[in-house]
C-alpha cells in the first residue's frame, strides 16, 4: 500500500535540490557565454575521472549507518531481505535527437572526493517542444543498485560514479542519461547576488519564519538576495507537509533565477563564470559542451520550465529498512509518468 504521508527530510543537504536547479540554469546560459572564449574556461572545469574515491571501509561505513530515531516516525519498519524490489529492467524511455538529458547531482564537499549524492536532477532539454523538464529523484528512494543490491539511491554515486548513478536510473526507470555534472554548493549565494538577487513571493508564515531567522520580509513580493533566497529555500517548518512545500519554495526560487539569469547580456553573463567553475565537475567533454552550447544558445530565452518529483505525490511508501528511513517507491506507476513527461509521446 502506497502512503502520501511527507517525508520529513534529513537535515543534511537541505539546500541542495534548489541549489541544483539554479546550477542547471545557470551552467546552461553560461556554456553558450563560454564558447566565446572556450579554452579559458572550459580548460578550467575539472573531470569527473579526476576525483579520488572513498576507501572500501568508509563506503561500507556509510552503506551500513543507521538514522537516528525519529519518535514521530509511525509507518512500517521492515527486515531488508523482506522487502521485494521488481526484478525485471525497466523499459527504456525513447528520445529523439532533439531530446538532451544531463543528469546533476549535489554534493556537500569541494568536488576532490566522490561522496555520496544529497540531491539527483535530471534535466530534460527538449529543443523540439522548447521545454527544460527537471526530475528531482529524492535521495532516500529505496531500489536496487547494480552489483550492490538493495540500497538508497544516493549511495550509487558514491561506489560508482556517473556510470553507476546512470544504470541505476536505467535499470530501475528506464531513464537514459547523456551527461552528467556534479555540483558544490558552497558559493550558491553568491550566484544570485551575481545576478542583481531574486524577487520571491512570500505567504505571511512563510515571511514570519524568515523574521524569526533575522531577515528583514515581508507577505508579498520581496526583492531577495543570495542569503535570503537561499534560506527561503531551506524552509521545511513552515506548512502543513513539511519537506514537499519547501520542494515547492525552491522551484519558486528557481524559477526567479532562471528568467532573471535569461535576461542577462553577456557581459553578465561572463560575470558568474569564476562563481560557477568551482562548483562543477563533469564528464563531459569540451566538444561535448561547445555541441551543447551551440543548440541550446537559439532557444534558451524560450525554454518553458517544468519540474516534477520521483516518486510522484501518492506513488511511494515510507518505511524504516534495517534502520534506514527510506522510501519504497510504486516503479510501475513513477515509470509510467517518466514516460509520459520525458519520453517522446
Amino acid at each position: 500500500m502506497m502512503n502520501s504521508e511527507n517525508k520529513k527530510g534529513t537535515p543534511k543537504g537541505r539546500g541542495a535540490l534548489i541549489a541544483l536547479c539554479v546550477v542547471l540554469s545557470i551552467i546552461l546560459v553560461v556554456l553558450v557565454a563560454a564558447t566565446v572564449y572556450v579554452e579559458v574556461t572550459l580548460g578550467r572545469i575539472r573531470r569527473s575521472d579526476q576525483q579520488s574515491t572513498l576507501s572500501s571501509s568508509e563506503m561500507d561505513d556509510i552503506i551500513n549507518a543507521t538514522d537516528p530515531h525519529d519518535p514521530d516516525f509511525t509507518g512500517p519498519t521492515y527486515d531488508k531481505d523482506d522487502v521485494t524490489l521488481p526484478s525485471d529492467t525497466a523499459p527504456e524511455i525513447i528520445n529523439g535527437e532533439h531530446v538532451l538529458n544531463i543528469l546533476l547531482v549535489g554534493t556537500d564537499n569541494d568536488g576532490t572526493y566522490r561522496g555520496r549524492s544529497d540531491s539527483m536532477i535530471l534535466c530534460t532539454i527538449d529543443t523540439e517542444k522548447k521545454t527544460l523538464t527537471m526530475t528531482s529523484f529524492l535521495r532516500d528512494m529505496y531500489l536496487n543498485i547494480p552489483g550492490y543490491g538493495k540500497q538508497r539511491i544516493n549511495v550509487a554515486y558514491m561506489v560508482g560514479g556517473f556510470p553507476m548513478l546512470y544504470d541505476t536510473l536505467r535499470e530501475n526507470f528506464g531513464v537514459v542519461v547523456d551527461y552528467g555534472v556534479e555540483v558544490n554548493f558552497d558559493s550558491f549565494t553568491e550566484v544570485i547576488d551575481r545576478v542583481g538577487g531574486v524577487d520571491i513571493t512570500l505567504t505571511s508564515a512563510e515571511a514570519s519564519h524568515l523574521r524569526g531567522q533575522g531577515y528583514d520580509v515581508y507577505e508579498g513580493v520581496n526583492h531577495m538576495d543570495g542569503a535570503t533566497a537561499l534560506a527561503h529555500a531551506r524552509n521545511r517548518t513552515t506548512g502543513y507537509d513539511g519537506d514537499f512545500s519547501r520542494t515547492n519554495r525552491q522551484r519558486a526560487v528557481l524559477e526567479a533565477l532562471f528568467v532573471k539569469a535569461s535576461t542577462l547580456d553577456v557581459a553578465s553573463l561572463m560575470g558568474l563564470v569564476d562563481v560557477m567553475i568551482p562548483m562543477v565537475v563533469t564528464d563531459m567533454s569540451n566538444t561535448e559542451i561547445i555541441s551543447a552550447a551551440t543548440t541550446l544558445a537559439p532557444i534558451m530565452s524560450e525554454l518553458e520550465l517544468v519540474s516534477q518529483r520521483i516518486p510522484a505525490d501518492g506513488t511511494y511508501e515510507m518505511a524504516m529498512i534495517d534502520g534506514m528511513s527510506v522510501l519504497l517507491p510504486d516503479f510501475d506507476a513513477n515509470r509510467k509518468l517518466l514516460q509520459e513527461t520525458i519520453g517522446d509521446n
